[in-house]
């Protein structure tokens, strides 16, 4: 803990003189930096537990992002967190989101390192994001900007509305919790009738290969559908749609079925369950504009319901920005279901969580 206060204390004194640094020397045009820096603390209490462990979570997270662009053909990009939590004991960990090289020539983009890909068009839940970080419904947005990106090498060709792009990512670094392969995947994306689809294909080692179909489409100014659909030993589909109301009030749905198989199977789902068949609702209305004094909150609530055994979990998110660095906020979780169905298992009536964030 006090290492990480040490080092945050250090940034945010550094950072202004390096911002300073950067106005009084000539800019360059050929040379873009970037950076961004983030203070959360998060506090969560879990109501009515029904397992015997701390009601009480505490997290501290720092999150320096620096990128720097170079004659705009090469790219450095880091983003780390700093994490140190408390639940009955103190934990502190380092992790790494993104640390990745790019060079950009011609129509070919080249990366390396770990980055953060996303090729499904799911919100809450993805069938053909092979590489994307792993949905968690119960957190669609990561809130706390948790996500870690994977390792891979990484080529992208651009035609026209042609794209290509060929990666293979390694499980090498990846804890072995994450349940990883070697990965090598092809996507193929393109511009069509004013869809946006991709067919992607590819092969984990060890494993099974993999097909997926993804799109996107806009229809006017205020609806968009999206979908997947992916072979993985069984067929996955996912349908959704957004609607935007001209007060700028947004609904998000999204039906999601994926087969009962290792891959896609959560821990709490028996084996033996079959098929499952999911629910994503959600509502949420940034800058409340309409109201006075009402500009700088957010409002948001989801919900997600596995269709099968009943159970669900609905959540309720309010923001408020203070100025244009300080910003606090509160997330509540409701889940509900009988006590052997997916989400009735969670261990808590409710858990509230306030927090603090900080960031330039």
């Amino acid at each position: 803990m006090r290492f990480i206060l040490h080092l945050a204390a250090l940034l945010v004194l550094a950072l202004p003189a390096l911002a300073a640094a950067q106005d009084a020397a000539p800019r360059a045009p050929s040379r873009e930096f970037r950076y961004s820096f983030a203070v959360i603390e998060d506090a969560t209490y879990d109501s009515k537990l029904t397992v015997p462990i701390p009601a009480t979570l505490n997290q501290l997270l720092i999150e320096p992002s620096i990128g720097l662009r170079y004659r705009r053909r090469w790219t450095l990009s880091t983003s780390l967190v700093g994490l140190s939590y408390t639940n009955g004991e103190t934990h502190v960990q380092g992790r790494v989101k993104e640390a990745y090289a790019g060079l950009s020539a011609g129509s070919f983009d080249f990366t390396v390192g770990r980055r953060l890909v996303r090729w499904g068009t799911g919100y809450a839940f993805t069938a053909a994001g092979v590489l994307d970080p792993p949905r968690i419904p119960t957190n669609p947005t990561d809130r706390l900007n948790l996500n870690q990106g994977r390792d891979m090498v990484k080529a992208d060709f651009v035609h026209g509305p042609h794209a290509f792009s060929l990666a293979w990512s390694s499980a090498a670094l990846a804890p072995a919790s994450a349940g990883l392969h070697d990965t090598t995947a092809f996507r193929y994306n393109v511009l069509v009738h004013g869809f946006d689809a991709s067919l992607i294909a590819g092969d984990d080692r060890g494993g099974d290969a993999f097909g997926a179909l993804a799109f996107t489409r806009v229809l006017g100014d205020a609806w968009e559908i999206h979908g997947e659909a992916a072979w993985r030993e069984h067929p996955a589909i996912l349908l959704g749609g957004k609607f935007t109301t001209r007060s700028g009030v947004t609904f998000l749905g999204e039906f999601y079925t994926p087969p009962n198989i290792p891959y896609y199977r959560d821990m709490t789902v028996s084996p033996l369950a079959g098929r499952q068949s999911y629910l994503f609702l959600d509502a949420g209305k940034n800058r409340l504009r309409e109201r006075p004094g009402w500009k700088q909150w957010d409002f948001g609530a989801y919900l997600v319901a596995n269709l099968n055994d009943r159970s669900y979990t609905a959540s309720f998110d309010a923001n408020r920005r203070w100025g244009s660095h300080f910003s606090s906020y509160v997330h509540l979780e409701i889940p509900g279901g009988r006590s052997t169905s997916e989400y009735g298992l969670i261990p808590y009536s409710a858990a509230t969580s306030v927090g603090v964030r900080f960031q330039l």
